[in-house]
């Protein structure tokens, strides 16, 4: 190519670039884009929020005498005599979780399980751990998918119509769990514009309406999701047990438990719906693991100092 050609295709090129600098984005500032805040499977924003009426339809913390009921006889009851199945959590801090450097079941929850596993099988290795959400407990039962549930799980009315029930073995009590610089004292003063979240198949629902018919309800199939609805946002506020606040604030410090609590919950040991021989036999079992100490050392392990009190005086009665 001659001088005159390269001039003119230097002249081209730079009538090239000229017309694209005029013609191109006036910023070259990467675009914003607005991603959805990614939320859990079957959060319903909507739920049924009626003030819970107290269920004076039996005495619900009466369960079964442990009368003379055997090991050999429970374990007889079992879907495989040789192994014991059980419902618990496999996520909730404090109560039932997979500890991360052992990667071991440990807390409150697994202590119990446990203890009952040692009396019922004579061996406490000899157990099948079924890990379960809230919602799935009472299934599990009517299945035949796991022998008992021990997942805080409160003993109502209602589920006594699905379920068998233990005595109680732990007296909590709800409350609410927000941010630290959030402002919020407690549900009570929650207003209309603000979500609170809870289990959807907890008895939360309606003691939040019954405490705040303002404050807007938001159920999750399982309460450890609150936390990343909380964490994230989303909601103003958890509403649920203390025990399982008070882990939660152990994992993420930015949190904190306010106010009073507005319920009370009574956890028993759940089994499928005609297993009375079996709860007669774990009625017996809790109430040597109360006696002999064996209860108490493990509250002090896990719960002491997260809810910084004593434990609530535990209801032991029978209906025969």
């Amino acid at each position: 190519m001659n001088r005159t050609g390269r001039t003119a295709a230097a002249f081209a090129a730079a009538a090239c670039l000229a017309l694209a600098a005029c013609t191109g984005p006036a910023s070259m500032e990467p675009p914003v884009v607005d991603v959805p805040t990614p939320l859990p499977d079957g959060v319903n924003f909507s739920p049924d929020a009626s003030p819970a009426d107290a269920d004076t339809s039996c005495d619900p913390l009466s369960s079964y005498s442990p009368g003379s009921v055997t090991a050999e006889q429970a374990r007889a009851l079992l879907e495989d005599p040789e192994q014991i199945s059980i419902g618990i959590s496999q996520s909730t801090n404090l109560m039932g979780y997979r500890d991360p450097e052992t990667n071991e079941l440990a807390g409150f929850d697994i202590d119990i399980a446990t203890a009952m596993v040692q009396a019922v099988m004579g061996d406490a290795t000899k157990v099948r751990w079924v890990p379960m959400n809230s919602a799935d407990r009472e299934q599990a039962l009517a299945d035949g998918r796991v022998d008992m549930v021990v997942r805080t799980m409160s003993i109502t009315c209602e589920r006594w119509e699905n379920v068998e029930f233990s005595t109680e073995y732990y007296h909590a009590g709800q409350r609410l769990l927000v941010a630290k610089d959030s402002g919020i004292a407690g549900l009570a003063e929650m207003t209309a514009d603000q979500l609170v979240c809870t289990g959807a198949s907890s008895t939360s629902v309606g003691n939040i309406a019954a405490v705040n018919p303002e404050v807007q309800p938001v159920t999750v199939p399982d309460f450890n999701d609150c936390l990343v609805l909380l964490q994230q946002g989303t909601v103003d506020g958890v509403a649920i047990d203390d025990t399982i606040l008070a882990g939660m604030a152990v994992q993420d410090p930015t949190l904190q438990v306010v106010g009073d609590a507005f319920s009370e919950e009574h956890y028993g040991i759940a089994f499928q719906k005609g297993d009375t021989d079996l709860a007669r036999f774990v009625n017996g079992a809790l109430a040597a693991m109360i006696a002999d100490g064996r209860w108490q050392d493990s509250y002090d392990e896990w719960l002491a100092g997260p809810l910084a009190t004593g434990p609530a005086a535990l209801t032991t009665q029978y209906r025969d």
